[in-house]
């Protein structure tokens, strides 16, 4: 991305591992939301360095968690980010096995507990109260920039469910997206597609 002109960085935020334990838990419970927060501070701040940074370009790409929080930096943020690619995201944590894979229980704040004090889900719809304020799909409506969702089809680890029940929301809210169906690959799917590296 830097050889064809684009500002790249990287950032540590909250919630990232070596540095101490206080700031590695401070974005306990909060998903992405303090990472994003520190990110747009930090490109905030490096634009004011380098005055040659166009704030009113900023982009970001993720695969995984860093899909959701692609998805996730342009609807809490649609002033700032104006384009983002959001691969492999698992873009509603209820749709993850059990809430235990890679430890999400721990990140949301335990099992998924229902209004009826069960762990059970009572309804297709219901949503454990612990995981409603980390579902992308209840910020479509603020959808501004442009946002491509990418998914494949065999993927275990982030269902390509949780990616179309994100479009869905999407498109009841009447926002333009682009979604790029992947078929026969897996949550490596970055790795080894030459066409969604052309498209990304």
């Amino acid at each position: 991305l830097a050889q064809l002109g684009f500002v790249v960085v990287s950032i540590d935020a909250r919630g990232t591992p070596g540095r101490s334990k206080a700031f590695h838990d401070a974005s306990f419970l909060s998903a992405a939301d303090l990472q994003l927060d520190d990110h747009v501070a930090a490109i905030g701040a490096l634009a004011v360095r380098y005055p040659g940074m166009d704030l009113t370009r900023v982009g970001i790409y993720g695969h995984s968690f860093g899909g959701y929080s692609a998805a996730r930096a342009l609807l809490r943020h649609p002033a700032f980010y104006k384009v983002g690619v959001a691969s492999a995201g698992s873009h509603s944590f209820q749709g993850m096995y059990g809430g235990a894979i890679h430890g999400m229980d721990r990140l949301v704040g335990g099992q998924p507990v229902y209004a009826d004090g069960t762990a059970v889900r009572p309804a297709a719809d219901a949503v454990p109260a612990l995981f409603q304020p980390l579902a992308n799909d209840a910020l479509a409506d603020r959808l501004q920039g442009r946002l491509m969702l990418v998914y494949g089809d065999l993927d275990e680890n982030a269902m390509p469910a949780l990616t179309l029940q994100l479009a869905r929301a999407l498109t009841l809210a009447n926002k333009d997206y682009d979604l790029l169906y992947l078929p026969n690959q897996d949550h490596e799917l970055f790795r080894n597609d030459d066409y969604y590296m052309r498209r990304m």
